[in-house]
Parts: structure tokens; C-alpha cells; sequence
């Protein structure tokens, strides 16, 4: 029975102790209690604090000014604070912890106040799955630093006319595709892309000051708060086009324009495109067939991935070669793929063409005036009377037949 007895005056002694340390912490049981009579909130946005505090012995709630204090700042050297009255400045970002005890006749109690300074306005992040499209929908991505839900209660989106992600431009917020990925700091919503324009943008940027974080620092934005989306639905197209010169042919009484060298530094292909591309160097040169020889990167300004060049080696003296692209396989900036394109032909021939003369007299004659056919196995270009040498007379006159025949008029001396 005084077991019993014993055991009760126990539980009811912590019952008490309990309940004269639930306005502070209490890291020392005794009968003093510290209560603070003013202090920051748990979350700041002030490099300063104040703290007003006061001691209470046993049950007796009249402040003794006989009591001794000292106070200690986030574990640092403790001071006198007799006056219950103590104030920081120059606190820097982060949590803090003061601690305050009072040493009296009955005993020694301590408190300490937790709290976090914040100054560090919220910001958020505005990114989306890709910033050049031929889409008529794009998802956009909101991130914020940290929980911005003071003040106007967070990120909102009632309408397009009433949502926190402002659209500038040809598109507009679709409001009920709103969706919170991670409660008061992830969300996605779809920004609609106007249909009645091939081509444009729109700016996507974050409302200002429409929230506030716990420690009451208003929404700011920063550069990463807006984006800027290209759209453009038109056909891209490109351009295939060499270095090899141009010759007019006639063929069958009819005059043609034919790509044709003998100079290996002419051998050089390049595609202009109207739009940028995806694709890599190595990517385009894989869509590229020749017909003779092989193809190889040119390095070189690409124009923002507009123009790519390739170097045609390994052919034959003579050939015909006529190279392809697969422009299925290229993809635009905006995902758009290139329209096809007729392939390009050119002639290469390094070999020197073999000519013979003949004269229209026998060798021996009387004649005052010997016509000879100057004739080439196959077409020349740039031949003309100042390639011909005469000894024993002189030219009078000088006659194209064709691209590979030539008449000249000799007057022996």
C-alpha cells in the first residue's frame, strides 16, 4: 500500500515538471521556468531579432529581479542578459537557435527559441518539353524554389485571363490542364499555340509578386522565369548545290546547261536548308548516297545548323556522278521534315581529250586558201583560235561546228 502511495506522488511531480515546460523548452527541470515574452517568428525575412523574456519560480508568477541571466546565440559564448532584453542584427540565412537561462536562489532554468531567417525571395522555373515546335499544344513546366503559398494562396490558374503563367504573343493558357506534380512546388499546365499563323512565338513569364514564402518574402522573377516557344508550321526545304561550273552544251539541237570539271578542288557539296536541323554532320552524310566515289565532312561554319558540307573523293578519271539525299530522314528544329529534292548530277573527267587535223586538200596543193577540221574524241570548252599555232601561213578565219569540232581557214605565205 505505500508502494502504491509512493508511486503516485512520483507521476504526479512529472505531471508537473511537464506542464511548467510547455511555453518553452526546458533543458533543465526545476522549479524556475523561462518564458519568453517576445521573440521572431519561426520564419523571418529579417536579419534581426529581439527577444524580451522573463523568470517564474515555482508558483509564484511574479518576476524576481534578483535573478541572474545569460544568453547564448547558435552555440557561441554566453553573456550577461540581466535585463531581459537582448537584440541581433546581421543574422545571416539559415536556422538559429537562442537559448536564455536564469539562475535563481531555487534553481537554474533554460529555454531556447528555434527559428529559421530567410531572405531569399521565392522564384520559379519555367521550362517546357521544347522551345521550337510545329505542334498546336506544348506542355509547360513550373518549378519554384521553395513552397510560395502566402498571400494570394500560390500558384493559381483560373482562366486565361486569370492565371499566374501570363502568355504573351500568338498563344494562350488552357486552364483546366493544370496539374500539381508536387504540392505548392511542381505544376504543368498546356499553353495553346495559335492555328490561324504558320509561324510565330509566344511568351510564357511568371506573374509578379503573387505569393509569399513562410518567411514572407514576395515572389520575384528572375531569368529563368520566362521562356520564350517558336512555332512554325511551314514546309522546310533545302538546297543542294556544288562548286562545279556550268557549261552550255548542245545536244541533239538543243542547248543544256551541264555541271562539268577536271579540278578535284571543285568537288565539294553543300545543303542549305531554309530552317535548322536536328541532325548532326555524321547524321546528314548517312542520308547522302553518291553514285561515284565517297563523301566526307567538311568542317565549317554551319549557320546554326543550316548549312553542311561534304568533300567528294576516291572517283574515277572519268565519271558521272549523281548524288541523293533521303530527306525523310532529316528532321527541323521544330520537328518539321525536309522535303525531298531532285539529286545532283555533274561530270568529272581528268583525262586529257585526244584531237586530230585533217585537211580538206591533199597535202601537196595549189591552193591559196586550205581549210582544216580540228576534232576533238569528245566536247572541249574555251577552245578558241588562240589555241591554234601556225607556221608556214596564217589563220584567216576560224569556225565552231560543234563543242568538239572546229573548222580553220589557213592562207599559206
Amino acid at each position: 500500500m505505500g508502494l502504491r502511495k509512493f508511486l503516485r506522488v512520483i507521476l504526479l511531480c512529472w505531471v508537473l515538471s511537464v506542464f511548467y515546460c510547455l511555453k518553452a523548452v526546458c533543458d533543465d527541470a526545476s522549479e524556475v521556468t523561462v518564458k519568453f515574452l517576445k521573440a521572431p517568428p519561426s520564419h523571418s525575412n529579417m536579419k534581426s531579432a529581439t527577444f524580451v523574456f522573463e523568470a517564474l519560480a515555482g508558483n509564484n508568477e511574479e518576476t524576481f529581479s534578483l535573478y541572474t541571466f545569460n544568453c547564448k546565440l547558435d552555440g557561441g559564448i554566453s553573456s550577461d542578459c540581466r535585463e531581459r532584453h537582448v537584440s541581433f542584427s546581421g543574422l545571416l540565412d539559415g536556422n538559429h537557435t537562442f537559448k536564455v537561462c536564469a539562475n535563481t536562489s531555487q534553481g537554474v532554468g533554460c529555454a531556447s527559441y528555434n527559428w529559421t531567417v530567410d531572405t531569399i525571395p521565392p522564384t520559379a522555373y519555367v521550362g517546357a518539353s521544347t522551345t521550337f515546335t510545329n505542334a498546336s499544344n506544348i506542355s509547360v513546366y513550373i518549378s519554384f524554389s521553395e513552397p510560395c503559398i502566402g498571400a494570394g494562396g500560390g500558384f493559381r490558374c483560373f482562366s486565361a485571363n486569370a492565371c499566374n503563367l501570363l502568355v504573351y504573343g500568338a498563344g494562350q493558357v488552357i486552364p483546366y490542364t493544370l496539374k500539381i506534380l508536387q504540392p505548392n512546388l511542381k505544376y504543368s499546365v498546356i499553353v495553346n499555340l495559335s492555328s490561324t499563323s504558320q509561324h510565330g512565338r509566344a511568351i510564357l513569364v511568371m506573374d509578379k509578386g503573387f505569393c509569399t514564402d513562410y518567411a514572407g518574402n514576395k515572389f520575384t522573377r528572375t531569368e529563368n522565369s520566362s521562356l520564350t516557344v517558336h512555332f512554325d508550321r511551314r514546309s522546310v526545304f533545302v538546297r543542294m548545290r556544288t562548286h562545279v561550273p556550268e557549261r552550255l552544251l548542245q545536244i541533239n539541237d538543243e542547248t543544256r546547261t551541264v555541271q562539268a570539271t577536271n579540278n578535284y578542288k571543285y568537288l565539294k557539296l553543300y545543303l542549305y536548308f531554309t530552317q535548322p536541323v536536328l541532325n548532326t554532320s555524321y547524321e546528314i552524310l548517312n542520308t547522302l548516297t553518291s553514285s561515284e566515289g565517297m563523301l566526307h565532312p567538311i568542317a565549317g561554319k554551319s549557320l546554326m545548323n543550316r548549312r553542311f558540307g561534304y568533300r567528294i573523293e576516291n572517283l574515277s578519271s572519268i565519271a558521272v556522278v549523281t548524288v541523293r539525299l533521303n530527306s525523310n530522314a532529316i528532321i527541323s528544329r521544330q520537328g518539321t521534315p525536309v522535303s525531298p529534292v531532285a539529286p545532283a548530277t555533274f561530270l568529272y573527267d581528268s583525262k586529257r581529250p585526244a584531237v586530230t587535223l585533217s585537211a580538206f586538200s591533199k597535202m601537196r596543193t595549189r591552193e591559196t586558201s586550205i581549210t582544216i577540221l580540228i576534232k576533238f574524241v569528245k566536247p572541249v570548252f574555251g577552245f578558241n583560235s588562240t589555241a591554234v599555232s601556225i607556221s608556214g601561213g596564217h589563220l584567216r578565219s576560224f569556225h565552231e561546228i560543234s563543242r568538239n569540232a572546229y573548222v580553220a581557214m589557213i592562207q599559206p605565205k
